[in-house]
């Protein structure tokens, strides 16, 4: 294996933590791996600085031949797989060692395998990450809890996974999946309105235009739209940040276009109930909520 300060351990080789592990050994990091099934470690067999483990306590045996203490990045689902996991590893590893936990776990649940740890003197940093596989090899998002003097012992390896894109410490235990929690909320609250104004834009082409109609070429120009594409997040973000928030709540309203296109989209046959939910509770939102709307949305549109 090469030097113990470029080795890793990786647990769990499914679709993110495959390609974390090539990341990873692409840039020079030994690796020590580690996953239930057997038919994930094909693409490593037989590289060199790669060694492939026959259970975990083989894991964290190879891992720990080093005088180094031992780094271990674990991939596997959030929850009971997490948390037995995290369990198994309190029993191997030894003091100074560190585990990354990478999974969508709930922020509690990571509080709690911090602490486990952390008795045996074991360090646990807790990373949300903002990205599918593919955006991996771009650039994703690492949102890191913990410990800071761990974060910067592995601020590398955080370095190298986030590739083009970003990554940073947010404080104690637990806060790296809280923010993840904050960025799948939003994900999945705005992912259906995306899907449902598609569905409508496919229903006007059909029953008005037909072949005039370029809906290929509408979906490039949306996708391409500051607002949709990435301004809307940077807007709040530079509002609070700034703070640029209004001193008293305005009233919330929907512009006329924007009701003109729900109240006709069930003429074309098309349902919007995930965006007319959404547009019907805007004057329910609370008083700060609409504080940081109105100052974003004054950045967006200037007005």
């Amino acid at each position: 294996m090469a030097a113990a300060s470029k080795a890793i351990g990786l647990i769990g080789l499914g679709n993110m933590g495959g390609k974390i592990a090539e990341k990873l050994y692409n840039d020079g990091y030994s690796l020590v791996l580690y996953n239930k099934t057997k038919d994930e470690y094909v693409p490593f067999d037989g590289r060199e600085r790669t060694d492939i483990s026959s259970d975990l306590k083989d894991f964290a045996k190879r891992l720990r031949a080093s005088k180094d203490a031992a780094i271990v990045w674990i991939m596997v689902p959030g929850g009971a797989a997490t948390n037995t996991l995290v369990a198994e590893l309190s029993m191997l590893l030894g003091k100074g060692d560190i585990v990354i936990d990478g999974s969508n776990s709930v922020y509690q649940d990571s509080v709690a395998n911090h602490d486990k740890l952390k008795a045996k003197g074991i360090f646990y940093l807790d990373v949300g990450c903002g990205g599918g596989p593919e955006d991996l090899l771009n650039g994703v998002t690492l949102m890191v809890g913990g410990e800071r003097t761990a974060f910067e012992r592995v601020e590398d390896i955080l370095r190298i996974v986030a590739g083009n894109g970003a990554y940073g410490y947010l404080g104690k235990s637990g806060s790296g999946h809280m923010a993840k929690l904050v960025h799948n909320i939003v994900f999945y609250g705005i992912f259906p309105v995306y899907v449902e104004g598609t569905e409508l834009l496919l229903s006007m082409k059909s029953r008005n235009y037909g072949g005039d109609f370029d809906v290929n070429e509408a979906l490039r120009l949306l996708e391409k739209s500051p607002p949709i594409n990435t301004g809307i997040m940077k807007a709040v973000s530079t509002a609070v940040r700034a703070g640029r928030l209004p001193d008293s709540p305005p009233q919330m309203t929907v512009s006329e276009i924007v009701k003109h296109g729900i109240e006709n989209a069930d003429r074309l046959g098309v349902h919007l109930t995930i965006t007319s939910a959404v547009l019907s509770k805007y004057a329910s939102m609370s008083e700060e909520s609409r504080k940081i709307y109105s100052a974003a949305k004054r950045i967006i549109t200037s007005h």
